[in-house]
């Protein structure tokens, strides 16, 4: 099995259709896979067999270019993210020892090459860089490989340390597309955007479902509401994979009706109750969906905004996915009890690249333990309670950061919020909540305690308020956590 299979039949079957779409030039399906065979050609030539190939860089048409060409002569595609320090882009290099490293220009001076037999080759313009010249100097005569099971690395963006290497097959990424197409009824594949980072699983898996599927996909630099909505205003029927700060920076910038998208689909972070409404408003016709899921465990559940009466649920689990929820002894919780994740299907990863007691740990009699506490209800839908890394233990009672942070986020003043446990003598740790206000009104803690108590136990309201103006985010546009408690650490001493 080799993914690229299908996107070779669309360049037999519809040669002229539009494959890539970036900045006003295109890449049709024909010259696409030109292209990959002729970088699939030097990838053999040089001798590459299952060897993994590197790729730091921005969102661009070379990136899609050489990720599939690794794929087409099976070797392993491993894409860094640019946002990255030096030090995390070596560490990982030194890890994976890719024969080639393809990068901009701009990024080429954060390589440390120890190894001299590492070729470098730099992506620039049409007209200048090393790429062009390696490229056009072999024929497009690659034959597809189709002896290797793993599709490519990818790394996690980091949001509590170091980037962790998930790898996935050519089998799960499959499934997932069949998955997504029967759950969010993609009748009219005909272009696709997703603009975040190629080098996070959201925006990648929108990518390549839109070439299998013989779609358009529309390439952004970086994510910019207003380019992002003339895009879905000139290209009726897009469909746009997004995280739920995207939506919210598209929905301040948008003409209600003005842009007719077929679907809007939100993951990566939890979407507000108050935002899926505007949401309704604001993109009338379109259909929203919301999906869980995980770089490792792929697909998990997803909800239809307009068909499901299920505030703040994750929905109901896709087609192929078993789930169960047990205690800490392994043992399945009743319903509506909140107990730990495990899932089993197609989907999943084959493990985190180099650490087979990291993957050991997260496997048991072939569950997948998602580190998340949830619930599930009498119609079989789930509730997110929070990440166990995220809980609080405070009193002697668990606290979840996630549950308090979206009964939080119903309040209008509010703008950003992330809540954590913070050392205390008599509580071992204190609920406390940052707070980023939307405006000039900043409310008294006693004000913060009186709204949470609406919707949560009374342990559970935070004990401590602390302004913050700004909130640094990963580059897939999540609250860094990890980031934030260190700072918190600076700020507090």
């Amino acid at each position: 099995m080799n993914i690229v299979k299908p996107i070779l039949r669309h360049a037999a079957v519809q040669p002229d259709k539009i494959a890539l779409s970036h900045n006003g030039s295109s890449l049709s399906y024909s010259e696409l896979v030109t292209r990959i065979k002729k970088i699939a050609h030097g990838f053999k030539q040089k001798g590459l067999h299952h060897d993994k190939i590197a790729i730091l860089s921005t969102n661009r048409t070379q990136f899609v270019e050489v990720f599939l060409a690794a794929i087409f002569a099976g070797c392993v595609p491993i894409p860094l993210d640019p946002k990255w320090s030096q030090a995390e882009v070596n560490a990982i290099l030194q890890r994976c020892d890719p024969r080639i490293i393809f990068t901009e220009k701009t990024y080429a001076n954060k390589l440390i090459r120890c190894d001299n037999e590492i070729q470098l080759l730099t992506i620039a313009s049409e007209d200048e860089g090393s790429y062009y010249d390696w490229i056009e100097s072999f024929e497009p005569t690659a034959e597809v490989d189709e002896t290797n099971e793993l599709l490519f690395i990818g790394f996690t963006s980091g949001t509590t340390g170091v980037p962790k290497g998930y790898m996935r097959s050519h089998l799960s990424w499959m499934k997932s597309f069949e998955a997504t197409n029967e759950a969010f009824e993609f009748h009219n594949m005909e272009h696709i955007m997703a603009p975040g980072p190629f080098v996070h699983s959201l925006s990648l898996f929108a990518l390549l479902q839109s070439l299998v599927s013989g779609a358009t996909f529309h390439i952004v630099d970086h994510f910019d509401p207003k380019k992002v909505l003339e895009l879905c205003e000139r290209n009726p029927d897009m469909i746009l994979f997004v995280v739920p700060t995207m939506i919210e920076s598209m929905m301040k910038e948008a003409t209600p009706g003005r842009a007719h998208m077929q679907a809007l689909i939100s993951s990566g972070g939890k979407w507000s109750e108050a935002s899926k409404q505007r949401a309704k408003e604001i993109f009338g016709g379109a259909k929203l969906y919301e999906f869980y899921g995980s770089s490792e465990a792929s697909y998990i559940s997803y909800i239809d905004v307009y068909a499901e009466n299920k505030p703040n649920s994750v929905g109901k689990s896709f087609q192929g996915v078993e789930i169960s929820i047990r205690d800490e002894h392994f043992k399945e919780v009743p319903e509506g009890q909140i107990g730990q994740l495990y899932i089993r299907s197609d989907m999943m990863f084959s493990g985190y690249y180099g650490l087979p007691n990291e993957t050991a740990n997260i496997f048991r009699e072939g569950w997948l333990m998602l580190g998340d506490y949830v619930s599930k209800d009498e119609d079989g839908y789930l509730h997110l309670a929070g990440r166990a890394k995220n809980m609080i233990v405070s009193g002697g009672l668990n606290v979840f950061a996630e549950e308090v942070e979206s009964v939080m986020k119903l309040i209008p003043a509010i703008k950003e919020v992330m809540v954590l446990g913070l050392p205390d003598d008599y509580w071992g740790e204190q609920v406390t909540a940052l707070v980023q206000w939307s405006g000039e009104e900043n409310l008294s803690i006693e004000e913060i305690k009186n709204h949470c108590r609406r919707y949560l136990a009374s342990y559970k309201a935070p004990k401590q308020l602390i302004t913050v103006d700004q909130f640094i985010y990963t580059s897939s546009g999540k609250v860094a956590r990890h980031a934030m408690k260190e700072y918190m650490k600076e700020v507090m001493i």
